[in-house]
């Protein structure tokens, strides 16, 4: 007589949002098959965030559910469950909680008609840094000046293209991290690291005995600079600090935390979290040019190195089970 196998009843359900361009559907279709293996007791459904499934989502409401959704959830409304989901957060408030949450960062402050930055405190150089998402997170209008030289301008002042129209602009402590830049991005869901890949730009950053306005003109930003090298690393207290970093701001669940080490004293700081979704970059559109230059080896290890589909199915199937309402 064959033997038959025990399956579970289903206890609860794991409902994971999908946005379309930002991950490959098929991403997590293959983390679900194996939430499934870890917990047979959770039931899985994936539902797309721009396009709503009534039918789906009534099924998913039948048992205790967790919502995961790397960026928002648009036009699912879940009808039941604990829900996390990605979030823009202004950088100036994530720096805020970061630093509440006893999480080291560049010492900030607003750029604003009266401010006054005394260099014996701030020191020789600061980073102007634009609040506006839409343009920052492709490097537009970060730059490295003299603290001297800061001054407040009025947002219509602004050359027509430059973020500071859309946002004020963030003055920023600079933390010299070596003449190549190095750069740790970790990561995270929950917390846990999926990858840790350490950037270091091809070239020596622009010499600050230069004049200021080379220095001003000089591209500073990782994300602007071509030719940078890419590593695939597991660095303990990197990680820890990442991990530190959700706990200020544990609302978002997919965290792209941006980390950079003081040459000098070998402290590290978080730059920012990048808690709004769009760095699932194992497959997401905006990251496609650069897959298709770093070639499928140096891809194949942004998944390997820390087993990040494996951690991520093991995560989410521990939250559900511990949060699942």
């Amino acid at each position: 007589m064959p033997t038959r196998t025990f399956q579970p009843a289903l206890q609860r359900h794991l409902v994971i949002v999908h946005q379309p361009g930002w991950q490959a559907l098929s991403d997590w279709y293959e983390i679900a098959q194996m939430v499934r293996r870890i917990d047979p007791a959770t039931g899985v459904f994936i539902i797309r965030a721009d396009r709503p499934e009534p039918e789906l989502q009534k099924r998913a409401a039948t048992l205790p559910s967790l919502v995961f959704s790397a960026g928002p959830l648009r036009a699912f409304v879940p009808e039941r469950g604990k829900v996390y989901h990605g979030r823009l957060i202004h950088k100036f408030e994530q720096l805020m909680r970061l630093a509440a949450g006893g999480v080291r960062v560049p010492m900030s402050t607003l750029l604003q008609p009266d401010t006054k930055l005394d260099p014996a405190k701030w020191g020789e150089f600061v980073v102007l840094k634009p609040t506006d998402i839409s343009t920052s997170s492709h490097g537009k209008g970060i730059q490295l000046m003299r603290t001297t030289r800061v001054r407040y301008i009025k947002p219509e002042d602004y050359p027509e293209d430059h973020p500071g129209r859309r946002g004020p602009m963030v003055v920023q402590q600079f933390i010299n991290s070596g003449p190549r830049m190095p750069h740790y991005r970790v990561l995270t869901l929950f917390g846990e690291p999926l990858y840790c890949q350490m950037s270091e730009a091809a070239e020596n950053r622009v010499d600050l005995s230069s004049a200021d306005e080379t220095i001003e003109a000089a591209p500073i930003a990782m994300n602007v600079l071509l030719g940078k090298t890419k590593t695939f690393l597991y660095r303990a207290d990197v990680v820890a600090l990442a991990r530190a970093a959700y706990r200020a701001v544990p609302e978002a669940p997919l965290q792209g935390c941006d980390i950079i080490r003081d040459a000098a004293t070998d402290r590290l700081y978080v730059l920012e979290l990048n808690p709004g979704g769009n760095t699932w970059h194992f497959s997401s559109d905006f990251q496609a040019p650069l897959r298709a230059i770093d070639g499928a080896e140096h891809e194949a290890r942004r998944r390997s190195h820390l087993d990040a589909f494996g951690t991520a199915a093991h995560v989410l199937a521990e939250v559900t089970r511990r949060e699942a309402i």
